[in-house]
């Protein structure tokens, strides 16, 4: 069970005793923060820190941690990825949201108690992807590239194939059952991390995903659409990363 935090100035304050996974959307920032052995200015021999910040619309507050107060409200949370192969993939993600509004998601937060905490909430996030804003593809062939993906997620190729042009429907890796052989059978299923402009009709289109003799790809795409009787559909896709 995933619970979103809603950081509004009603919101009951977050239970870390908790197990289910905490959802909080703000924008990401990164900051270089001064470390041992004074923690005061890394340009005056301190260990420099690089920090991930997600900065919450509205203050929250938490209980059930020793380390927190549930009387002050914080609107920083200090994130990074699990430990494993999975989060080392997330680092190049999170570089790639910096400055974005993001979604992330995580278990296990706890309050800050040492001097390598720079923020009130610590959380070890298991997935990053941009927020999104229904209103920054309206209008646009963005959709078509958003729901395809959200098709190869589910993995239903029948589903995925209307978002493609007509001709390239029945055969190749583009077919319904292609999509489905493939993107049905995965470990872990497709994450659309973020579809962005790089003119008209061109996205390019951040990934990831387990297969099961691959394993994780952290996919690039550029995906190209055309417009079929009033309709826009994909025409083709790139992929630059490899998978």
């Amino acid at each position: 069970m995933t619970i979103c935090i809603n950081a509004s100035a009603n919101a009951a304050c977050i239970d870390l005793k908790q197990t289910d996974t905490l959802s909080f959307e703000g924008t990401l920032n990164y900051r270089i923060f001064p470390g041992p052995p004074n923690y005061e200015d890394v340009r005056k021999g301190d260990t420099p820190e690089p920090t991930y910040i997600l900065k919450l619309e509205e203050p929250i507050c938490a209980t059930g941690d020793e380390f927190v107060d549930q009387n002050v409200k914080f609107d920083r949370i200090q994130i990074f990825p699990e430990s494993g192969k999975a989060g080392q993939a997330l680092w190049r993600d999170l570089r790639g949201l910096i400055g974005q509004r993001v979604v992330v998601a995580g278990t296990g937060a706890f309050g800050r108690h040492t001097g390598h905490h720079h923020a009130a909430l610590m959380l070890p996030i298991a997935s990053v992807s941009a927020a999104f804003d229904p209103t920054k593809s309206h209008g646009t062939s963005m959709t078509t590239v958003q729901g395809f993906y959200l098709a190869l997620s589910a993995g239903n190729g029948e589903e995925a194939v209307k978002f493609v042009v007509p001709e390239k429907r029945s055969s190749g890796p583009l077919s319904a059952i292609a999509i489905r052989n493939f993107y049905s059978n995965l470990v872990e299923p497709l994450t659309l991390i973020d579809v962005a402009p790089t003119r008209s009709d061109e996205y390019r289109v951040r990934y990831t995903y387990v297969a099961p003799s691959r394993g994780r790809c952290d996919g690039e795409a550029l995906v190209r659409t055309t417009k079929v009787n009033g309709l826009n559909l994909i025409d083709s896709i790139k992929a630059i990363s490899g998978c």
